[in-house]
């Protein structure tokens, strides 16, 4: 009977959906790191963007501060020096004072490297005493000249300057001298140390590409940068550049992001311009500097999420191969469920076949005894025998599909099985087809019921020739030695897959139309068939694929439309040394009988009727049975009057087993012998317990019939 799934096969996790789950989960989760991503590396420049902005301004308050006190000295110098002081001969009168009070307001400025006084020539004519050095003269100077062309000029800063006698870079800061009619008389000077704002920038944490700069709004010229670049002191900046633009547009602050024109590195400033002088101050912090964190993590993340990905990824494959699996299993577990179902019925419309069957044989050769030879009839009784041989083979054909006939496995070598069914293959193929066997010398010893592995290849040559389609061709059987590494059981591709271990590889190829995907999916089905009506059974395939799994074997099947067909069967071997089988022993004397009592029980009457006449015929005494209660009491009426009971096995209410136990108990040593339509290996064990003599297979020839009587009788013959 056919095995029903357990009653939670329908209930396997939804694993399709589960890994579709999976995978948008995955998806999600990508974008949203993806964004979280964004997101920190616009925090990192923003975050940037304020710092550098910050700096910036706390350099302004700073530079803001010294350049007001700076001025602040300035502007009153221009109160504290008279005009007298700058007169010839005036520092005679003058010196010790104004040098003394120079002296003093230098003493609260870091920032400062000297106050100086200059009249009207440009000459130096009062100076701190930290920078008491020769005369010196600053008619050259720019601003010297300023104050000389334009009465109105008051503060100014100088290009930025080499001292010619500190030789220290300065921004001179000066206020000119003017009399009490507004004439200029001289000038007070503050040259600004650089390198003291210089250690002022230095002490920012703008990281290694990092520079901080101070420029005059007029062009942008360099004042002073750290790192430092003399080659560009001075030197305006490009009209251009988003920082110009933006302080020369009036902004007081400004962010920017760019490419530095002195060094092409890509960076992020804060820009302030200080308030009430020509300058303004950037602090740029290196873009590359500012995401390397945001890199980090940003890597770090990816490698954890592409690992986790590759997880996912490797789950999911998984999911989907066991997901494949099952249902390739579930699939081969209804097959087999539906093969069996319909082996089952085959099985039992094989039992009333084969009923009908034996009487018509054995009816037809009683007929053929009656007429004697040259009786017009004859040549039609011979055509009812052919047919009904045909019509067994079929029923064989069914019973084989349903493995309903016992199998005599033997450990024998393949090759002579293979070889003599080529030999016979070929006196029945068209003189257009070519067999070729290809059989390996390596011996291949198998498990296997020799007529069934016949059979075998019979039907796949059969199928091959039929798929030349009446065209010249070749047929080709090969068997091969073939071993299936661990790991590599589904590198074969063949239904079920192969278990590790070693096998005989057995094929047949032909070149004939081929099968296209959807055809190779059911050539396994039972009466499946793409011949024309009335050439093909649909049993071929499907016998051969029942055999084959008897056999704990499998098939793989290559085939493409057009370009022909190769039908793989793999065979477990065995190492044991193959079993001799004996040499079938020959019934002595001739089959007639020799007034023998045969008890002979079946329901059907027409057997009844034909095995009777039969019997009869043969020189036996026949008492015929119609229900096998009946015979038992009649039996065991008179035990030892009877010397052979043959019963049918499939009987109503009581069964040919039946009888034979009944029977054992009346007399033990009465020989029973069983017939039946199939023979199935339980009905053999169960028959060897019940003490039974022999089983017969009712579709059998009349003269298997005999001489199995025959055989058992003989002693008392």
């Amino acid at each position: 009977m056919p095995t029903t799934p357990p009653a939670n096969a329908a209930l396997h996790p939804p694993r399709r959906k589960f890994a579709a789950l999976l995978a948008g989960a995955a998806l999600a989760a990508s974008v949203l790191i993806g964004w979280l991503l964004w997101t920190a590396r616009q925090d990192a420049i923003q975050s940037a963007q304020t710092t550098a902005l910050n700096y910036a301004r706390t350099l302004e308050v700073r530079m803001d501060g010294t350049f007001r006190r700076t001025d602040a000295v300035l502007r009153t110098l221009t109160q504290l020096v008279p005009p007298e002081a700058l007169a010839p001969q005036g520092e005679l009168a003058y010196a010790k004072q104004v040098n003394g009070e120079l002296d003093a307001m230098l003493r609260d400025f870091d920032e400062l490297i000297a106050l100086r006084i200059i009249d009207t020539h440009g000459d130096q004519r009062y100076v701190t005493a930290s920078a008491s050095t020769p005369m010196a003269n600053y008619a050259d100077r720019s601003f010297f000249k300023a104050y000389q062309r334009d009465a109105q000029a008051e503060l100014l800063f100088t290009d930025v300057v080499t001292g010619r006698v500190s030789q220290r870079q300065t921004i001179v800061m000066t206020r000119p001298l003017r009399d009490a009619q507004g004439r200029f008389v001289g000038a007070a000077l503050a040259p600004l140390d650089l390198s003291y704002f210089q250690q002022q920038f230095r002490k920012l944490d703008i990281g290694r590409n990092g520079t901080v700069f101070l420029r005059r709004v007029e062009a942008g010229q360099l004042v002073l940068r750290w790192p430092q670049i003399d080659a560009e002191v001075n030197k305006p900046m490009p009209p251009s550049q988003p920082i110009l633009l933006a302080v020369r547009s009036g902004q007081q602050e400004a962010v920017n992001e760019y490419v530095a024109f002195t060094d092409g590195v890509r960076r992020i400033s804060g820009t302030v311009v200080v308030k009430g002088y020509p300058f303004f101050l950037t602090v740029a912090l290196s873009h590359d500097d500012v995401l390397a964190s945001w890199r980090r993590l940003a890597l770090f993340t990816t490698l954890a999420w592409l690992l986790l990905h590759v997880l996912i990824i490797v789950m999911v494959r998984r999911l989907w191969r066991s997901d494949r699996e099952r249902r390739s299993l579930e699939a081969q577990l209804r097959e087999s469920q539906r093969i069996e179902s319909i082996g089952t019925l085959a099985g039992g419309i094989a039992h009333d076949f084969n009923n009908i069957l034996a009487a018509i044989l054995g009816n037809v050769a009683l007929a053929r005894e009656d007429i004697g030879a040259g009786h017009p009839a004859l040549a039609s009784i011979e055509q009812i025998h052919k047919a009904s041989v045909r019509a067994r083979d079929l029923v064989q054909q069914i019973l084989a599909f349903g493995r309903r006939q016992p199998q005599a496995l033997v450990n024998q070598p393949l090759q002579p099985l293979v070889e003599e069914s080529v030999r016979l293959l070929r006196s029945t193929l068209p003189a257009a087809v070519s067999l070729e066997c290809r059989v390996t010398a390596q011996p291949l010893h198998v498990n296997a019921d020799g007529t069934q592995v016949q059979q075998v290849l019979m039907n796949l040559c059969t199928n091959a020739w039929h798929a030349l389609q009446g065209r010249p061709g070749r047929v080709e059987v090969g068997l091969e030695p073939h071993e299936v590494a661990p790991g590599e059981e589904r590198a074969v591709g063949t239904t079920p897959p192969l278990a590790a271990g070693h096998y005989a590889h057995l094929w047949v190829q032909d070149q004939g139309c081929g099968m296209d995907a959807a055809t190779q999916a059911r050539i396994f089905e039972p009466f499946f068939t793409t011949k024309p009506t009335g050439q093909g059974t649909g049993l071929g395939l499907s016998v051969v694929h029942g055999i084959v799994a008897a056999h704990h074997g499998a098939i793989r099947v290559d085939s493409q439309p057009g370009l022909g067909t190769t039908m793989h069967l793999y065979l477990p071997t065995t190492d044991a040394a193959p079993v001799e089988e004996a040499a079938p022993v020959t019934a002595p004397g001739a089959l007639q009988g020799a007034g023998q009592h045969v008890a002979y029980v079946d329901d059907d009457e027409v057997i009844v009727l034909m095995v009777e006449r039969l019997l009869l015929q043969a020189g036996y005494r026949v008492t015929a049975f119609r229900e096998g209660h009946e015979a038992v009491a009649a039996i065991a009426g008179k035990p030892f009057d009877f010397d052979l009971v043959i019963t049918d096995f499939n009987m109503p209410g009581y069964s040919g087993l039946d009888v034979a136990l009944a029977l054992h108990e009346v007399r033990a040593d009465l020989p029973v012998v069983i017939s039946s339509g199939y023979i199935t290996e339980e009905l053999q064990a169960r028959a060897a317990a019940a003490g039974v003599r022999g089983l017969m297979r009712k579709q059998n020839t009349m003269e298997e019939l005999l001489r199995l009587v025959r055989k058992i009788l003989a002693p008392s013959a």
